[in-house]
């Protein structure tokens, strides 16, 4: 890390959104940071640190060069201990360029703003169904629980695939390798029905 900025503090007072609180969540406002990066290695844990370190729901954007990356994390009251709070799931998109379109998706104007939970919870799920298409799923009805779901899914059917792959070519018996090509085929067949091909 190089340089972190607080750019913005979206609040009741600049935006007329409601802050939003309840056992679980505290949505008083949402912060917006920039930091820039001199490499980009590490990156999950870097914003990690910062979404546990600050008690506020925010978008980070991660610069490195040309490229812009925006982190959110949803976070939740620590049941042992009120004043902290949980980091319980974060979101990201891959890394684009600042005038890629899809930063235009992400207007406030767009998004559902009956509190700054419910924005939160927008752009948390713009963020999943945009990623979700970009691995050539159309998700575009899916609720952002079932897009993260499915990307889920998605990850694990691939890493699947590639610990087969790999027993495959290991494999001296010709029957045992005829087992997990079997297991393979079947897994392919579940990635194309995802994909919907």
């Amino acid at each position: 890390m190089e340089k972190i900025y607080w750019r913005y503090a979206l609040k009741t007072e600049t935006t007329f959104i409601q802050p939003f609180s309840d056992e679980e969540r505290d949505y008083p406002e949402i912060e917006v940071l920039e930091i820039i990066l001199r490499n980009e290695k590490q990156l999950n844990r870097l914003a990690e640190v910062v979404m546990r370190s600050i008690p506020y729901p925010m978008l980070i954007f991660f610069r490195s060069g040309e490229k812009v990356q925006l982190w959110l994390g949803k976070l939740r009251q620590n049941q042992a201990n009120a004043g902290r709070m949980t980091l319980t799931e974060t979101e990201t998109t891959e890394w684009l360029v600042e005038n890629d379109s899809f930063w235009e998706t992400l207007s406030i104007k767009k998004m559902l703003t009956a509190n700054f939970c419910v924005l939160y919870e927008a752009w948390f799920d713009a963020i999943s169904k945009n990623r979700l298409a970009k691995a050539g799923i159309l998700g575009q009805n899916l609720s952002g629980d079932a897009a993260r779901e499915t990307l889920e899914r998605l990850k694990n059917i691939k890493k699947e695939i590639t610990k087969l792959r790999n027993q495959m070519k290991n494999e001296t018996q010709f029957n045992r390798k005829m087992e997990i090509n079997v297991k393979l085929q079947k897994l392919k067949r579940e990635l194309e029905l995802l994909k919907g091909e």
